[in-house]
């Protein structure tokens, strides 16, 4: 998802309509820079869910945050503390960085999710009001997740959204 975000904003040359001045790309493994984009590129290896680590990555007051990271359901399912430690507490610090930024600090964050918030049988079309029973931890997580963007969106920390993301086997 992350490559073709980055592929997208080259070929755009920015974003909205809008320049690039800087992209701070960050990964538990090394991330690569981008082809096509000619801004400020930062390249960070780091684990979100580390202590101090969300609050480095909103020192510089980013504008727009587009949070991609998260162990996907086998890894989730295989490993319970990873998975909750890198979908749950790696999306928290996140929040938490943004919030205690403060001084008016209010970045439009986009959040990946999943249709793994939803549980089977799935009719042809999910309405808005398709009720949330995730079968996988994965799913719990961004239930979680999806729960805690909303609510810190609500008391105006950030300009939150969501995006579920189909599965992909």
């Amino acid at each position: 998802i992350g490559r073709k975000l980055l592929d997208r904003l080259a070929r755009d040359s920015g974003l909205n309509g809008k320049p690039i001045d800087k992209l701070t790309l960050t990964d538990i493994a090394p991330p690569e820079a981008p082809r096509g984009l000619t801004t400020n590129i930062v390249l960070k290896t780091a684990d979100l869910a580390a202590p101090g680590v969300a609050g480095e990555l909103v020192k510089d007051r980013p504008d727009v945050i587009f949070h991609l990271a998260a162990i996907p359901s086998g890894g989730s399912e295989t490993d319970f503390d990873a998975g909750y430690r890198a979908n749950l507490d790696g999306t928290r610090n996140l929040l938490e960085a943004i919030r205690k930024t403060g001084d008016g600090y209010k970045p439009k964050v986009i959040y990946t999710s999943s249709i793994a918030v939803y549980g089977a049988p799935f009719p042809p079309s999910i309405p808005d009001d398709f009720i949330l029973t995730p079968l996988t931890s994965y799913g719990a997580h961004k239930v979680i997740c999806e729960t805690l963007l909303a609510d810190y969106n609500r008391r105006g920390f950030l300009d939150g959204v969501g995006v579920r993301l189909c599965g992909i086997t």
